[in-house]
């Protein structure tokens, strides 16, 4: 399964989204979802299979540590089983709406194992932040270890706060 493709999509004045089709092309249509609290001010929704591989890359590393058990517990209290209705709508709960900060507008982005979901403005402040790096990002991502320490330390300059820094970090 691979989730390819940005959409963009309303929020309802129930909290739903629509999924588009070429995602739910990929996804059982009869099993749940997982919709979590994402990295950088996203959400992200996972099939049972890439939330169950999430879930065991998690339980490999170290409970003693503080950062693993913090994670842990923000991420899996904060996720939420959802079903798609007949037409391929998932309730949002309202608190990973805050967590989003979604309303109006959304964009619907598949990421290889998952879809993130957006706010459109923070989805095109993202781009934006992005564009022109294309060939670094791709890089740092193929390369790995340090080629993606040092674009972390590109991104900042002057010390400054990149946009994802300034994301939000735990859902409330």
């Amino acid at each position: 399964m691979l989730f390819t493709g940005s959409y963009r999509r309303a929020l309802d004045d129930k909290l739903r989204l629509a999924i588009p089709k070429p995602l739910r092309d990929q996804l059982a249509a009869d099993g749940p979802l997982y919709l979590t609290p994402g990295l950088d001010g996203c959400l992200a929704i996972y099939p049972p299979a890439a939330f169950a591989a999430l879930a065991d890359r998690l339980a490999v590393t170290s409970p003693a540590t503080r950062e693993v058990r913090d994670y842990s517990r923000l991420f899996f209290s904060q996720s939420a089983t959802v079903s798609p209705d007949s037409q391929w709508r998932l309730r949002v709960p309202t608190e990973l709406i805050h967590w989003a900060k979604l309303s109006g507008e959304a964009m619907i982005v598949g990421v290889r194992d998952h879809i993130e979901v957006w706010a459109a403005d923070r989805w095109e402040a993202y781009v934006a932040q992005c564009d022109g790096q294309y060939e670094q990002l791709a890089e740092a991502a193929l390369m790995g270890g340090a080629a993606t320490q040092l674009l972390q330390q590109n991104n900042a300059p002057n010390g400054e706060e990149s946009p994802h820094e300034a994301m939000p970090r735990a859902p409330r």
